[in-house]
């Protein structure tokens, strides 16, 4: 379907930041998904730079004037969007007490057009309960764009609370527009193990969409231990279940992050994938070798000959050979 995941991810968040579709940037898709990145960071640095001078007036004024006059002037006079210009303006815990009494689907509105390089200290001084709330109504309206920008934010209570009742799409989901990888590493080791292991196995028994947001999350992980963890549970799945994995991996450009998470498996996981049926197909080979030989992976899976036999061994050879004739 087209480009590797995280350009897929960088481009959904620049759209949004834009104000604009996917569409209508997919000329960027061409360069590499860090160069889009810094691409979107600039111009959200931009956007929000602008007029900031007007913002910063309103931000002093409204610190004249008693919470509750702030507040019923914010709800009847300004959208979302310019009160969270303006709350970006305010000292963080004069912003927080206007938040606070604030009803929770303004809040969620507003979120979207918060400045993120000023969000945590604002975020870390709402009350813990409205934040949950704020998420839930995030999760309810599929912003995940926004929530996964807002991750780097989560204190580690917010986290427990929302992963407690937040279903697997949603975690999924958020976790494949997270901003900094260390931070998703630190929520997703936060999960208790049978957690964990229910969101793989949601993750695999679903549809493309979310099972290639799995491979993203244990590929992005910073911690080996946890993300051997996370493909051990993958490895118990059956052999249907992996096919289906190997398939959606092809379809989605995910097959770097496929074969990231088969080298942090166990020897006897590992075994277990290399004798796949459908590695006998010619053109999942195919597949399988130029995505290696793109992602410059042949050091990584190296270990992996060893476990092959002699028969894979040949025809892995031969596909890396451009001998094999793929369909």
């Amino acid at each position: 379907m087209g480009h590797d995941l995280a350009t897929r991810a960088e481009l959904v968040k620049l759209a949004q930041a834009l104000g604009t579709t996917t569409e209508e940037i997919a000329f960027l898709a061409e360069l590499p998904h860090t160069t889009i990145r810094r691409v979107r960071e600039r111009a959200v640095a931009t956007l929000y730079d602008e007029h900031r001078a007007a913002f910063q007036r309103v931000a002093m004024i409204a610190r004249l004037l008693p919470t509750a006059v702030n507040v019923r002037i914010a709800l009847r006079a300004f959208t979302p969007l310019l009160a969270a210009r303006i709350a970006s303006e305010m000292t963080p815990d004069r912003a927080a007490e206007l938040a606070n009494r604030m009803p929770v689907e303004y809040l969620a509105q507003a979120c979207v057009h918060l400045d993120p390089r000023r969000a945590a200290p604002l975020v870390h001084r709402v009350q813990p309960h409205r934040i949950v709330a704020v998420v839930m109504e995030l999760i309810g309206q599929g912003d995940f764009v926004t929530l996964g920008r807002l991750l780097d934010t989560a204190t580690e209570s917010i986290v427990r609370d929302v992963t407690a009742t937040a279903s697997t799409e949603a975690l999924l989901q958020i976790g494949f527009y997270a901003e900094s990888d260390e931070q998703l590493t630190r929520v997703v080791a936060l999960l208790p193990p049978a957690r964990l292991r229910g969101i793989v196995r949601d993750a695999l028994a679903g549809p493309p969409e979310l099972q290639a947001a799995g491979l993203a999350l244990a590929d992005r992980l910073t911690d080996d231990d946890l993300r051997g963890r996370l493909t051990e549970y993958a490895a118990e799945a059956d052999d249907d279940t992996l096919t289906s994995l190997l398939h959606t991996a092809i379809d989605e450009g995910a097959l770097a992050e496929l074969l990231t998470a088969v080298t942090a498996m166990s020897e006897q996981a590992q075994l277990r994938m290399l004798t796949l049926p459908a590695l006998n197909e010619p053109h999942i080979l195919g597949h399988l070798v130029r995505a290696v030989e793109k992602h410059k992976l042949w050091p990584r899976i190296a270990p992996l000959v060893s476990l092959m036999d002699d028969d894979l061994r040949r025809r892995i050879a031969a596909a890396a050979e451009g001998r094999t004739n793929f369909r």
